[in-house]
């Protein structure tokens, strides 16, 4: 197979690449390293030195006929993935503007480059994100089925940053798909967890700061819950999606449903697995932040059968130790 993976870099993109390679896949990968400030970690570079991976480091927001590179990429591809964008919590609040500019600008001229090629299969990458505002007006079902109502509130909360770009990212890519006839999924990852997703996501953020000390250990909401995924649950899923036509024309939830936890009891989770004890302090929820995210995956199931298999303790043992491996190698 041809592969295509926007954010190849990127946390999920980096794990998918990795699955394809195995499999024995062509696999080409666009980023510009964004969210590694333009570095290329170890892992990275050991992946784009396999013969079956060619990387493009370009900027996506300019159009892709500024990347000469690409005008040497084969005519046809079986499957597109679209994980590109900027996210991260923090990032919501940070840079809001550059967030949405951004995830908007390389969804169109990924879309505008596609129409010179066969496409077999696209599949965008969305995310639980969308589902922020239904809380406020009480239509947050929980666990939340695909064909909840996606709410945005008036354009001044900065959370809805990155949200609103991957709705508009969705109808994006699903109406371009309609016009130029090649079979499109939404996917909609939720909390996706795992090594090498950079520090600026809730658990690796959590076992770095219990690892530097802070005591007391302080959080924004500790009775909010969340269902957390491995990321190679995650990964199969997505390549499930991808490869069962059925799929075509859906908009599909990639998480796991069986273990929603507070994130006071996530805090203390990472604590026993680096065998840590710490005071927790509740400094209240952030404005924008759901109390309970929980996906239902039954449409996932029934589609493809799949069914995550990695526990929440499992995952985070492995996230643990290859973040805290990684802070033993930069010190």
């Amino acid at each position: 197979m041809q592969i295509i993976i926007t954010g190849g870099s990127g946390f999920i993109g980096f794990h998918l690449a990795q699955f394809h390679i195995q499999r024995g896949d062509n696999v080409f990968l666009f980023d510009n390293f964004f969210k590694q400030e333009g570095q290329i970690d170890p892992e990275f570079a050991d992946l784009v030195e396999n013969t079956q991976v060619r990387f493009y480091n370009f900027d996506m927001t300019l159009p892709f006929s500024s990347c000469s590179e690409l005008t040497s990429i084969p005519y046809q591809f079986d499957v597109v993935y679209h994980l590109a964008a900027i996210n991260g919590t923090r990032l919501f609040y940070e840079i809001p503007y550059q967030l949405a500019r951004t995830n908007l600008l390389l969804t169109l001229n990924l879309l505008d480059w596609l129409e010179n090629f066969k496409v077999n299969r696209l599949v965008y990458s969305s995310s639980s994100e969308v589902y922020a505002g239904a809380e406020a007006i009480g239509k947050l079902e929980i666990p939340t089925k695909e064909n909840v109502p996606v709410v945005f509130p008036q354009p001044t909360n900065v959370r809805f940053s990155y949200g609103t770009t991957k709705f508009m990212g969705e109808f994006l890519c699903s109406n371009f798909g309609e016009k130029h006839s090649i079979p499109t999924t939404v996917i909609r990852y939720h909390n996706i967890y795992g090594p090498r997703m950079g520090n600026k996501h809730v658990i690796p953020e959590f076992i770095m700061r219990i690892a530097s000390g802070e005591d007391p250990f302080t959080l924004n909401g500790q009775s909010e819950t969340r269902a957390f995924c491995y990321v190679e649950d995650a990964v199969e899923a997505t390549f499930q999606v991808a490869d069962h036509s059925i799929c075509a024309g859906e908009i599909i939830h990639i998480g796991n449903s069986s273990e929603e936890i507070t994130i006071g009891n996530l805090a203390k989770l990472v604590m026993r697995e680096m065998d840590i004890d710490r005071k927790i302090d509740d400094l209240g929820r952030i404005s924008g932040s759901v109390s309970r995210r929980c996906p239902n995956t039954s449409k996932l199931k029934e589609l493809t059968g799949f069914n995550s298999k990695v526990s929440l303790k499992n995952g985070i043992k492995r996230t643990t130790t290859w973040y805290l491996k990684t802070l033993s190698r930069s010190i």
